[in-house]
């Protein structure tokens, strides 16, 4: 996989998280319940930004997110 294919993973990571979390707090501000699947897509997202780092592992984090083209 392209480093910046790597790197777009990354941010639509962080997007969908931080949507999560919004939905989230959003919800229970008024006065809403949580289900299941609020729980289940969460563990999905955070799965797949885990996994992420895993198969990155022997890369630092900066460098993913440089901009630097590196052969």
């Amino acid at each position: 996989m392209s480093d910046n294919l790597k790197e777009w993973m990354l941010y639509a990571d962080i997007i969908l998280l931080s949507a999560w979390f919004g939905y989230g707090a959003k919800t229970i501000y008024n006065g809403g319940r949580l289900g299941a699947g609020y729980i289940a897509i969460g563990m999905l997202i955070i799965v797949g930004i885990i996994s992420f780092f895993y198969i990155n592992k022997d890369k630092s984090f900066l460098s993913i997110m440089s901009f630097d083209e590196e052969e």
